[in-house]
């Protein structure tokens, strides 16, 4: 396996990871408990992992005649 596409598959995975990662904090956070930081945390995860996403989808492809 080449090493573009490790790492392209790698990317991929952790933006899944963050996303997944990401809405189960913050919706933990949504009920909004005194002193609870789920919401934050939650939304930096899913700012992670839409950079991941905007990573993948910068990243230079083969023009395939």
């Amino acid at each position: 396996m080449s090493k573009k596409l490790t790492s392209t598959l790698l990317l991929f995975a952790v933006f899944i990871g963050f996303l997944i990662w990401g809405l189960n904090t913050f919706m933990s956070g949504l009920s909004f408990k005194s002193g609870d930081d789920s919401f934050v945390y939650g939304i930096l995860l899913l700012i992670c992992s839409f950079t991941a996403l905007f990573a993948i989808l910068k990243l230079p492809y083969k023009n395939q005649k």
